[in-house]
């Protein structure tokens, strides 16, 4: 097991937990937010549908408790989400310079998040960044089929007009790797919400607590 860098021509990036620390705020709203509708959620129910998307997320948290899912459970997380992350996420240092350097080495620099592009948009804005500072953005909103299917890594590669086997993807769940692996990409596990052991068993090629690894082992494009 290991990466083959030598291929790899773009690199997709899932949002939470990869670009920015923000599982256990997304956790904290959506608690609140079915508190509202009655339920009394703790924080160890979200642990198994974590980056599948806020209607599994969210949706399988309440049916657990016997309530039966509405899509305004949701919006009402976001909504508390949108007010706590600026201040409460933990933001990964030199994100965007890191972002930046890659693609100066002329790689390719997609967004596929299983979020929708309400909490991509409240996430984007805390870490600086802007939707055009990617090739091609995906949100959960894009796709029938979330995470672990492939789907939403198979639309980045899409709107790049790139084949999927020179894409590599950065994921911090194990729904996100199995997504990468079953799109016919290399994933580097991102151990910001999962142990290493777990991201490599799951189908992580390589494993690291940061995207900054990326620097060290992928040059140049005009150098290869």
């Amino acid at each position: 097991m290991g990466l083959n860098e030598k291929i790899i021509k773009a690199i997709v990036f899932d949002m939470d937990g990869v670009l920015i620390d923000s599982e256990q705020v997304m956790s904290k709203a959506a608690i609140l937010a079915l508190k509202e509708f009655g339920v009394n959620a703790q924080p160890y129910d979200f642990i198994p549908f974590m980056g599948q998307g806020e209607n599994s997320f969210i949706g399988n948290v309440a049916r657990k408790y016997n309530v039966e899912y509405q899509y305004a459970m949701k919006y009402r997380a976001y909504e508390i989400y949108d007010e706590l992350v600026s201040d409460e996420a933990k933001l990964f240092p030199n994100i965007k310079e890191t972002i930046t350097t890659l693609k100066k080495r002329g790689y390719r620099i997609s967004l596929a998040s299983g979020a929708d592009m309400m909490k991509v948009s409240s996430n984007i804005k805390a870490i600086g960044m802007e939707e055009s500072d990617f090739e091609a953005f995906v949100t959960g909103n894009d796709v029938t089929r979330n995470k672990p299917e492939p789907d939403i890594f198979l639309l980045a590669a899409e709107k790049m007009k790139i084949n999927p086997a020179y894409c590599l993807v950065c994921e911090d769940t194990i729904s996100g790797i199995k997504a990468a692996k079953a799109a016919g990409m290399q994933c580097l596990g991102i151990t910001s919400s999962l142990q290493s052991e777990v991201l490599k068993n799951s189908g992580a090629d390589e494993t690291s607590d940061s995207i900054h690894i990326l620097l060290d082992i992928l040059m140049p494009l005009s150098k290869r």
